[in-house]
């Protein structure tokens, strides 16, 4: 790790695990986009280029691979925001890596995961001693093995200065979980069931995502965590993203006081926010008010196999994390949530890395981040 990322451990404000923590690389946005991730392209370059056969393998799945793949090299040409496809022609060119390989991978990153992110106050929060905040929480898990390799921190800098901090994979230029001063930004995957927009409209979105006509939400969060001035208020990005034609997912939102989470549809989105505490899974907010045995019965006559797995596992950490803040909630600490993250299903065989932000920090605060190098074996109940 070069000087400038090392430097990072030293920060009180960005204090990361002892166990297996992500190394930390510094984005420099003053420099040429292309030129922007030379230096983690040149640390992770063997790792990047195993993504490709997964890819691969994607394709070989459909009816017509051989196809498939001749069109990919037509057609993903770059993505929306014009400075990324700069990052990402830079990124192909440091790694010898097919540039369509490298947009694929920054356009598929943000439809595939399945995550626990909320908000909690605590009476410890970051480093204001005895002082009460917010903190955000987040465990990302995705089943795509190889990624876990690509676990890494960043650090934004502009003009000299840290203006956020993310943790992220290497050669991937979206956001999915960072923090500045005053906002931090977790996303969830929300699979498509029981949405207001007809099939037709889905497809079409994801096409026109492929080809680089629309920006991805990974695209759109950057955006907002990277935007100049102060970060914006939750209201304020309430509606905003509520206008925005996404795709589904589950965002995650807190500032220093309060905690927004958006249940994001196509072109519409269901808000819920809180002053005390807040969590998302990867299923509808609805599905909560059903009882246990209801929704098991009702997963497994409803659903194939591998939704109805996927769906009661989301439902199963849902549960538990509301338990587990319940049973503390009279004192909560930082140390509290870090052991929440920790507890299983929360931390599970798919789990890629857990981190608690503070927006309060300047620059944003990563109190605590882990990265899971080795998946394990683990049953749900």
């Amino acid at each position: 790790m070069d000087d400038a990322s090392s430097s990072s451990h030293t920060n009180p404000n960005f204090r990361l695990s002892s166990d297996d923590e992500p190394p930390v690389y510094r984005i420099d946005l003053s420099l040429p986009p292309r030129l922007r991730h030379h230096e983690i392209c040149r640390h992770y370059k063997a790792e990047l280029a195993q993504l490709i056969p997964l890819f691969s393998e994607v394709l070989e799945s459909t009816p017509f691979p051989r196809f498939l793949k001749f069109m990919a090299k037509l057609a993903l040409r770059g993505v929306y925001s014009t400075e990324e496809c700069e990052e990402i022609r830079g990124i192909a060119d440091a790694t010898g890596i097919a540039h369509h390989f490298v947009v694929a991978y920054n356009t598929f990153l943000d439809l595939f995961s399945g995550c626990t992110s909320g908000g909690v106050k605590v009476n410890d929060a970051g480093n204001r001693c005895d002082a009460e905040g917010i903190v955000h929480f987040r465990g990302l898990d995705w089943n795509m093995e190889p990624l876990r390799k690509l676990t890494i921190c960043v650090e934004y800098v502009r003009n000299g200065y840290v203006i956020a901090r993310a943790v992220t994979y290497a050669g991937f230029t979206g956001v999915l979980t960072g923090v500045r001063k005053d906002l931090s930004i977790s996303l969830n995957y929300r699979i498509n069931i029981g949405s207001s927009y007809p099939a037709y409209a889905h497809r079409l979105h994801q096409l026109r995502l492929l080809l680089g006509y629309r920006p991805s939400i990974a695209s759109h969060l950057r955006t907002i965590l990277l935007s100049t001035g102060p970060a914006p208020t939750l209201a304020y990005v309430k509606e905003c993203i509520s206008k925005l034609t996404t795709s589904p997912c589950y965002l995650t939102f807190c500032s220093t006081s309060s905690i927004l989470i958006l249940e994001k549809d196509l072109k519409a989105a269901k808000s819920e926010s809180s002053d005390d505490f807040l969590a998302v899974t990867n299923h509808d907010s609805g599905f909560d008010l059903v009882k246990p045995e209801v929704w098991k019965d009702m997963l497994r006559k409803g659903f194939p196999e591998l939704l109805h797995n996927f769906l009661g596992g989301s439902m199963e950490r849902k549960q538990l994390i509301n338990e587990l803040w319940k049973q503390s909630s009279s004192a909560t600490r930082t140390v509290d949530v870090k052991r929440w993250l920790g507890t299983d299903p929360l931390k599970n065989p798919s789990t890629h890395f857990s981190c608690i932000m503070d927006p309060a920090v300047d620059g944003g605060g990563l109190v605590w981040v882990q990265r899971f190098m080795e998946s394990y074996v683990y049953v749900l109940g």
